[in-house]
């Protein structure tokens, strides 16, 4: 199996390769890592990675893919296709939303604090898993939406950063 998304604005293509013992090898980048799959019981799948285990979590939303990787989010894009243009109003870059409904248990940058991409800027708690919510670009913090304690549904603004 072989797909493709786009992460903060950087192509990627994975492959699945299924081995005859059940596991696979996934190609990243030219890349191989052998990879054992397990589902979770709270809906998540385990992977195995050599002596490694993380539990993930994946939502789709339209041709988003929200993955919650241990306590870290990751949202992916699949490829816009040849031709197609991006529908819908212009949304701020460095506007920041939440992944998945959750609580938001800490806030780790204030409004005017200057933070940097890929800087945390709050913990959010999902499915008992703690998320760090970070920031999509550089720049300073305009406005916090939300407060510790706060519960949040997937979409929903949480930070301006610009």
């Amino acid at each position: 199996m072989i797909a493709s998304y786009v992460y903060q604005g950087r192509p990627y293509t994975v492959e699945l390769e299924r081995q005859p013992d059940g596991t696979y090898n996934a190609v990243i980048d030219g890349a191989t890592i052998p990879v054992r799959v397990i589902p979770a019981p709270n809906g998540g799948t385990i992977l195995v990675l050599g002596d490694e285990r993380v539990t993930t979590h994946v939502v789709r939303a339209g041709n988003e893919r929200h993955v919650a990787v241990g306590g870290d989010a990751y949202t992916l894009s699949l490829p816009e296709k040849r031709g197609s243009k991006r529908g819908g109003a212009a949304g701020g870059g460095g506007d920041l939303t939440a992944q998945m409904p959750g609580q938001v248990r800490e806030l780790l940058a204030a409004e005017g604090d200057a933070v940097e991409r890929g800087q945390p800027i709050l913990l959010l708690e999902a499915m008992k898993m703690e998320i760090r919510v970070t920031a999509p670009v550089a720049g300073t913090v305009k406005r916090l939406l939300v407060k510790a304690g706060d519960v949040v549904e997937r979409g929903q603004r949480l930070a301006e950063i610009g």
